[in-house]
């Protein structure tokens, strides 16, 4: 079974989790909050710098707005984000933002990696189509600290353990928004042109703290309250899918999939698809799920992002997804078809997991047909 950004459980559980121990009400007075003073960066290598456009920060200047990201090249969901960090810095560069986007690992690793060709190179709104990582990334700052220092002081501070993280860090040098770097479109925005609210941002993680004993307790009325209003605030991927995830447990199946429809209708990538596809199939899978609405929705969307979709990593797993989907749902041959073009998008550890399933779908194909052909014979010979 391969691997996916999410773990193989369920989704509820997931986000129990993801909320659970990392919002302001369960740190200390000690601890990296919204509206601490931003730490200071001590990092040892400055491999890109937006191309001599940025110089390296100590401590944040004031009137400016920096990101501090932390990544890894082991991590998927951190290269994924690549594309859009140097998409962000590009458009707001003139507007004061700056994106420092750390490893801990050491140099050689990151300059290994950094030289590895892109499988599917993509124009960007100028018409350049980056062919490396260091190209696409030339766009902002990205380094390495093999010491830890950073890492130390952020998320080790906030109590994060998952990467991509991003901290925002506004004006006055304080922490503003911590998150997935693909959600921070809107508090970037918000932050450079001023309309950022901090209280309120505050009140909003304190609300998503609270939502977690109240679905413990399973009083989803009132957690659903909650997560109304967090989305009233802002959009927030985890608490979109949290949403549908209690939907689905309530039985509120056609509430559920036109929530998981506005999620999924927006997903130009088909990273987000794949995901959430994937999580829907552990939940179908387990039965967790009161019917196969959801299933359904994704398939139909699904299928129609996959033939936008161009990097050729994205496709080959959106199609193992989309085939495990067509599997559960009995539709056997679009299984087997997806999942072949998924194999012949994939590549090395990757494709090796994924050809060994599509030999499953096409054995399981065979058996089917044969005992069809073995009925039949009997039928005759009756």
């Amino acid at each position: 079974m391969r691997t996916h950004f999410w773990p193989n459980t369920s989704l509820l559980c997931v986000l129990l989790l993801t909320f659970a121990g990392t919002q302001n009400s369960a740190l200390g007075a000690d601890d990296l909050i919204i509206g601490s003073n931003a730490p200071a960066l001590d990092i040892e290598h400055w491999v890109q710098d937006g191309s001599g456009k940025f110089k390296q920060v100590t401590d944040f200047n004031e009137g400016k707005v920096y990101v501090v990201e932390f990544w890894a090249t082991w991590c998927g969901p951190c290269i994924a984000s690549m594309p859009h960090l140097a998409q962000l810095q590009k458009e707001y560069a003139d507007k004061g933002l700056q994106i420092v986007s750390i490893s801990n690992e050491d140099l050689e690793t990151v300059d290994e990696f950094l030289d590895r060709k892109l499988q599917a190179p993509v124009q960007d709104e100028e018409g350049v189509a980056p062919t490396t990582y260091r190209e696409l990334t030339s766009a902002y700052c990205l380094t390495t600290d093999p010491d830890g220092s950073a890492y130390t002081d952020y998320m080790q501070a906030a109590k994060r353990q998952g990467i991509p993280c991003a901290f925002i860090v506004g004006k006055d040098a304080k922490i503003e928004w911590i998150g997935h770097p693909l959600q921070m479109d809107q508090p970037i925005k918000a932050v450079l042109d001023g309309s950022w609210d901090r209280e309120e941002y505050v009140k909003v993680e304190k609300a998503k703290a609270e939502i977690v004993p109240l679905l413990n307790a399973a009083k989803f009325d009132e957690a659903m309250k909650l997560i109304d209003l967090v989305l009233a605030f802002a959009p927030d991927m985890q608490m979109q899918l949290l949403k549908i995830q209690v939907l689905g447990v309530q039985g509120k199946s056609e509430q559920a999939s036109a929530e998981l429809s506005k999620i999924l209708s927006t997903d130009e990538t088909g990273e987000m698809t794949d995901s959430i596809g994937w999580n829907i199939f552990r939940m179908a899978k387990d039965e967790r799920l009161p019917d196969n609405s959801l299933v359904q929705t994704t398939v139909a969307i699904g299928e129609k992002t996959l033939s936008k979709v161009q990097q050729k990593r994205v496709k080959a797993s959106l199609s193992d997804t989309l085939a495990h989907l067509n599997e559960l749902l009995g539709n056997k041959e679009k299984a087997i078809a997806l999942q072949t073009q998924a194999v012949e998008n994939a590549s090395g550890r990757m494709k090796e997991e994924m050809t060994k399933y599509l030999q499953e779908l096409q054995g399981v194909a065979e058996d089917e047909e044969g005992e069809g052909e073995e009925e039949e014979a009997d039928g005759e010979d009756k």
